[in-house]
């Protein structure tokens, strides 16, 4: 069984790559335990069984099963709580053409699916667990009909699909690849191939677009990113740290001044001050 599969599909005039871990999958499905974290794909959660809560963009959603929710790219979300009984199916979709989502503007989005829908999620879960004969053929049949599903529920299973601009779809997937990848040791060929381009073309777009190199993109995502955690969470500065990269916590403090004129514990404290100040 492939740790990753990467499947393309075209359904009307919309093309994706459905991204699914079989491994990840089986290891999961019962369970819901992850940081806050975002992702370059959009992310589908299908809950077949059970009841569970996520945090996306600091809302909370309420999810129970037959529904499901679709994360779009660069879009914090973690899980909350769920039930002894969740079992759930994740999927990652990346389009390449033609129109996936009816509206960009919005965190996520729920949908109640259909019982067919659900149990289909069931039966993939369960083919990955206990492969028979043809079973690619069978798992990728299987996440195509789902796929339609989804569509026909988001709006945009129709055949007219507007395309999606090539300078659009790149900025959402340069944005999803630094906020995803904050804690890895990524580098400028990663994306570069992410996105199809060379060195130099990445560096040319990333420089017309946010004014900055692969490196300073990074760096500034990281520190924001590490901002937002001491303004709206209790996590001390050792836990911070390698969340955003850094395996050393004074090379994390000393990046963090560079980048906010304060310290960490200058940030927060002032930040505390601001809410109290604003509740008077």
């Amino acid at each position: 069984m492939p740790k990753k599969e990467i499947i393309r599909t075209t359904l009307g005039s919309t093309t994706l790559e459905l991204h699914v871990s079989p491994h990840a999958i089986l290891a999961t499905r019962h369970q819901w335990e992850t940081n806050r974290h975002s992702n370059v794909d959009y992310e589908l959660q299908m809950i077949a069984n059970g009841i569970c809560s996520v945090e996306v963009e600091g809302t909370v959603y309420d999810l129970h099963a037959g529904q499901a929710i679709l994360i779009l790219p660069g879009k914090f979300h973690k899980p909350l709580s769920y039930s002894s009984d969740l079992d759930r199916l994740v999927v990652g979709y990346f389009p390449l053409a033609g129109q996936f989502i009816p509206d960009e503007n919005v965190p996520c989005v729920v949908l109640d699916v259909s019982p067919s829908a659900t149990m289909l999620a069931r039966e993939l879960m369960d083919e990955y667990a206990n492969p028979g004969p043809f079973h690619q053929k069978m798992t990728h049949s299987m996440l195509d009909q789902l796929t339609i599903q989804v569509m026909r529920k988001l709006g945009t299973a129709g055949e007219q699909a507007a395309p999606v601009a090539n300078a659009d779809l790149r900025i959402d997937v340069i944005d999803g690849f630094f906020a995803d990848y904050l804690a890895e040791n990524v580098t400028k060929e990663d994306l570069a191939v992410r996105l199809h381009l060379s060195s130099r073309q990445l560096n040319r777009f990333l420089q017309k677009r946010y004014g900055m190199s692969f490196r300073e993109k990074l760096f500034s995502t990281r520190m924001l990113h590490a901002g937002w955690l001491l303004r709206h969470t209790r996590q001390s500065v050792q836990q911070i740290a390698p969340q955003v990269g850094y395996t050393s916590v004074p090379a994390f403090i000393r990046s963090f001044t560079r980048f906010h004129s304060k310290t960490p514990q200058q940030f927060r404290e002032q930040q505390t001050q601001q809410g109290k100040s604003g509740k008077d």
